[in-house]
């Protein structure tokens, strides 16, 4: 029950996020909900099972691309049939483990603020729960950096939450912290 009920918050923060956004007439793709079929055809192509929280994630929005200006994940990289560049986590993911050495085990789901920082599921470290890790992987040394998120739904959190907070106290305002 309790991870219904944090996957049921994420999504409400998507919707509200989406909505602001509009709201100001600021870009939120949503590439719309991927199949069950398109879900496990991926994860067919990737060698690995994806995460509940990524799952439910691709069910109910496919993919998701913010102001690239606002977070520090712009994209989350999914299932997009529509995409400008055709690509999506299977190609982003085969793609990297061509050109950039990705592991095996990495599956690329977020495209950073900075060029060339991918945040990769970490197929290789399941929690009792099923969830995997978020890992940057810095393209430009072609390597693992740290663990930067428990798991998907704790990146889509954090990085929502903040665009959240940047839209109702945008800079200039009389905001107070702490």
């Amino acid at each position: 029950m309790h991870n219904r009920a944090v996957q049921s918050d994420t999504i409400d923060l998507i919707e509200r996020v989406r909505s602001r956004l509009r709201e100001v007439d600021q870009r939120c793709a949503i590439a719309g909900p991927a199949s069950e079929e398109a879900v496990t055809a991926a994860e067919e192509q990737l060698g690995c099972a994806f995460p509940p929280s990524y799952r439910t994630f691709l069910r109910k929005f496919g993919s998701l691309a913010l102001p690239a200006d606002m977070a520090v994940v712009h994209d989350f990289v999914g299932i997009d049939p529509r995409a400008p560049d055709g690509k999506g986590v299977v190609e982003r993911t085969l793609a990297a483990r061509v050109e950039n050495r990705l592991g095996p085990a990495l599956v690329v789901v977020g495209l950073g603020a900075q060029a060339r920082e991918w945040f990769c599921l970490d197929c290789g470290r399941t929690s009792s729960s099923g969830e995997l890790p978020v890992v940057l992987f810095d393209t430009r040394d072609n390597q693992v950096d740290q663990v930067f998120y428990e798991d998907f739904d704790s990146m889509v959190r954090e990085v929502l939450g903040f665009v959240e907070d940047t839209l109702a106290h945008p800079a200039g305002s009389e905001a107070s912290v702490g």
